[in-house]
């Protein structure tokens, strides 16, 4: 009888230990130079948006909205090994984005938006995009875009406090 229990111990063990392992391997942080596209694959699931470089290598966009805080971009090279990895949602980010920017330039540089939809202001012929993102110090807001609605070109942007409760967490940091 004792084989037998400690055959079935054993097995628990085992299970737990594998158990253990993808957990924590899921955890892994991505680290550049060293993590692969396998990695970034297994954590954050299937990339919002993808292009090829030049050199063989491509960039993976990862879009947290609409409720998350983050946008992750990694840039991988050619042999599959993480390059970079930059959260696009901050001041590095935001600073880049310029009056007279298209639509698809500002996406290019955050990523994706947290509407699914544009928001339409007919009375200021404006058509905006947000971001919700979060400030130092751990405030919610959304970053706005906002857009001349005949010509698609940014006309300015704005940041509102988001409405959604701000002490949850939505870190996906690598």
């Amino acid at each position: 009888m004792k084989p037998m229990l400690l055959q079935f111990r054993q097995g628990q063990f085992i299970a737990l230990t594998v158990f253990v392992a993808a957990v924590l391997g899921a955890c892994a942080p991505i680290v550049p130079g060293s993590s692969r596209e396998a990695d970034v694959l297994s954590r954050y699931g299937t990339p919002t948006a993808q292009r090829a470089l030049a050199d063989g290598g491509k960039v993976l966009d990862f879009s947290g909205q609409p409720l998350g805080v983050e946008n992750w971009r990694f840039t991988m090279s050619a042999d599959g090994t993480v390059r970079s990895a930059e959260q696009l949602l901050d001041e590095a980010h935001f600073s880049r984005i310029r009056q007279g920017m298209t639509r698809d330039e500002v996406i290019g540089e955050i990523g994706l938006s947290a509407a699914s939809e544009t928001q339409r202001y007919p009375g200021l012929n404006e058509e905006a995009l947000s971001w919700r993102y979060m400030e130092p110090g751990g405030r919610r807001y959304f970053f706005n875009a906002h857009f001349d609605a005949s010509s698609g070109r940014l006309k300015h942007t704005s940041r509102t406090p988001d409405p959604v409760d701000n002490n949850v967490n939505t870190d996906s940091s690598p």
